[in-house]
């Protein structure tokens, strides 16, 4: 799970790790000494800087949304906006996380019966598997479920700058609870988790390369991810695909909800979840497709979701 594409800022400017880190640092401490809602503001008008200073990978974002979502350019234009300043806030969002975790239960609406379908998976003994997305703030999503408390493994891929890495990891341990398991090492870890019946989560939206499954993905050809299939076949942990959406009326406020226990589904082709792989993948990456084709400006366009497969094609 990442707060920050560092890696695409590094694309167009490199500061030293020094200086990123005082400069962030600097950030932290004027976000957390304002008032929640300028510090959505300022979230906002940082995403709108990014995606000019970003403009190359701007223009790349905008013809992918064009391609995937069959959209006319102006559209397209108003959803990457819209997406930059998602990240914009969510990255203030989580910067500030310290001073409203005491009360995420009123900043994240998490309904009783999503509570009781997590309650369900677990109850079976095989530990359980979240399935989710880059759309709107998942890090705020996580803090609430965790409040209900259900401890969090979620695997995470390690950032470039250690700089940055230390900052974001000391508030997700420290702050939101959630226990973080390296994407290049902690296979081993992830199986101890489940067998002991605890909750991981898994973002299900990154771009598999070589590694993966392809499959499509908002039309076109993707790789993706085979590791919660392989993990559903080998230990029959329930899988719950997590959704969650920016409430666009106050911006503030967010919504979480669990629809009930995604591998209990059959896929497109009528099999059980699992039972073939291709199937599966393709159910899950249909439900994805479904949640941003609802909320397009909430997802993180930024990730390079087709890139293994297309390049520079889109």
């Amino acid at each position: 799970m990442e707060i920050l594409p560092v890696k695409y800022i590094y694309t167009n400017f490199t500061l030293s790790s020094g200086g990123i880190f005082i400069t962030l640092k600097f950030l932290v401490n004027f976000l957390r000494f304002m008032p929640h809602s300028f510090a959505l503001s300022f979230g906002r008008f940082v995403g709108r800087l990014l995606r000019i200073i970003l403009w190359k990978i701007t223009d790349r974002c905008e013809a992918r949304c064009v391609q995937s979502l069959g959209v006319g350019v102006t559209i397209s234009r108003d959803i990457i906006r819209g997406s930059f300043m998602n990240l914009g806030m969510s990255a203030a969002e989580f910067i500030r996380l310290p001073k409203v975790i005491s009360r995420i239960d009123e900043i994240v609406d998490f309904d009783q019966g999503s509570i009781n379908v997590l309650r369900s998976a677990l109850s079976r003994g095989r530990g359980a598997i979240l399935m989710t997305q880059h759309m709107a703030n998942w890090e705020y999503a996580a803090a609430r479920v965790i409040h209900e408390g259900f401890p969090l493994h979620a695997i995470y891929t390690p950032q470039r700058d250690k700089a940055v890495e230390s900052i974001i990891m000391s508030t997700r341990q420290n702050v939101s609870r959630m226990a973080m398991i390296d994407s290049n090492s902690g296979l081993r870890e992830i199986f101890k988790v489940l067998k002991e019946g605890e909750v991981l989560v898994v973002m299900q939206d990154l771009d598999a390369r070589k590694d993966g499954v392809e499959s499509e993905f908002l039309g076109l050809p993707a790789m993706t991810h085979e590791g919660i299939v392989k993990l559903y076949r080998k230990l029959q942990c329930p899988v719950i695909h997590a959704i969650y959406w920016r409430d666009m009326n106050t911006h503030s406020f967010h919504h979480l909800r669990f629809p009930g226990i995604f591998s209990d589904m059959k896929d497109l082709n009528g099999q059980p979840f699992g039972e073939d792989i291709a199937g599966s993948i393709r159910l899950i990456n249909s439900h994805i497709e479904r949640i941003i084709k609802e909320r397009p400006q909430q997802w993180l366009w930024l990730l390079d979701r087709w890139q293994y497969t297309l390049g520079k094609k889109i």
